[in-house]
């Protein structure tokens, strides 16, 4: 943090990229956010900070941004939540990626402590954690931790607890499980892409109202316009100034989401650009893979892509998650995707994920 706040560069990255962050960055410190940080020899580089994408978009990327732009969003994330020193904050997310980044970023803003906490990835350790709420407690969360933290059917929590998510779409599923367990509680659903500040919107609602997709009013400094296809383009005060190994980025940034601008001025996001590609000959959907994907019993969360291949055109491919290892699982949604598109479901790719397997972002 000492090294966030002063004049120099530092860049946040895993510790496998130190050996060729070191031959580009003279005079940067680094950290993983974690064990190490370290000072590579040379000139000063002024006021800038590099971070990991989270990958689940493509492949992890370095993004570049100035200090001043970072802080900025961060007031601005501390203004909207609002970060206020009555309540205890616990962050159950990685804190190397943008969201983890945004949370310290926002609380240094405030001068409200935090407090990072490895996220449970078993209902037992959720137990031991659960135990320790009270009605001061925020929680900042990914969504699908929601299954796990809702597993319990038996518990619920009456206290005003206020549950974070970003990192992903907050589900009317995920919400629904929630409601029994925590009927008093506030749902903070924020928005947002690390190229972006990271944060675009955010909305609050009691969790009892809860509408899926309903990510807030745009921050201040933050425009948004839908194209006439449906897709979301952001122009924000905040954006990264270019990817490490790439150049300047465009005014509008093509977000990769679907969505809609309401009356009330709320953004509300359908979900990733997700349209038909010609596979084996016929068009398949790739949102009507996802939807029949989460409707398999033991699914918690689906991510669908397409990829090229030189045979079929293009190959749909699923990274699903599950709750724990579960070696049935392929067979059964290979099954369920074949009653619906027949026998070209056979070559579709699915990669079966327990949460204990997550990637170091904790996202699908």
């Amino acid at each position: 943090m000492r090294a966030y706040q002063g004049g120099g560069s530092i860049a946040v990255a895993s510790a496998a990229r130190f050996d060729a962050l070191r031959k580009r960055l003279a005079g940067w410190s680094l950290t993983d956010c974690t064990s190490r940080f370290e000072t590579v020899a040379g000139p000063d580089a002024a006021g800038l900070l590099v971070m990991e994408t989270s990958g689940t978009t493509g492949d992890p990327k370095l993004v570049r941004y100035r200090k001043d732009t970072v802080g900025r969003c961060a007031r601005a994330i501390a203004e909207h939540l609002p970060v206020t020193p009555d309540r205890e904050y616990i962050a159950l997310v990685n804190p190397r990626f943008a969201y983890g980044m945004s949370i310290i970023h926002s609380h240094l803003a405030a001068g409200v402590p935090v407090r990072f906490c490895t996220p449970p990835v078993s209902a037992d350790a959720w137990t031991g954690f659960r135990d320790h709420l009270t009605p001061e407690t925020s929680v900042y969360l990914l969504p699908h931790q929601s299954f796990l933290l809702a597993r319990d059917h038996d518990w619920s929590f009456d206290g005003a607890v206020e549950l974070i998510f970003a990192g992903g779409m907050l589900t009317e599923s995920m919400a629904a499980r929630l409601r029994p367990s925590f009927p008093a509680a506030t749902v903070v659903n924020m928005y947002g892409q690390a190229e972006l500040g990271p944060r675009i919107a955010i909305g609050r609602s009691p969790l009892a109202t809860f509408v899926e997709g309903d990510v807030g009013a745009p921050l201040p400094g933050v425009r948004v316009r839908i194209t006439d296809d449906g897709h979301i383009e952001v122009d924000s005060d905040y954006r990264m100034l270019s990817y490490l190994d790439a150049g300047e980025v465009p005014r509008w940034w093509p977000t990769g989401d679907t969505g809609r601008i309401a009356a009330d001025g709320h953004l509300h996001v359908s979900g990733r650009t997700a349209g038909d590609i010609n596979f084996l000959g016929s068009r398949i959907e790739l949102s009507a893979l996802r939807r029949l994907t989460r409707a398999v019993p033991g699914v918690l969360d689906c991510r669908v892509w397409a990829v090229e291949h030189s045979v079929y055109g293009q190959q749909p491919s699923l990274r699903v998650l599950v709750e724990a290892p579960d070696t049935t699982a392929e067979r059964r949604i290979r099954r369920a995707l074949a009653d619906e598109i027949g026998s070209s479901a056979s070559a579709i790719v699915i990669d079966v994920v327990d949460m204990a397997a997550l990637p170091d972002s904790g996202k699908l």
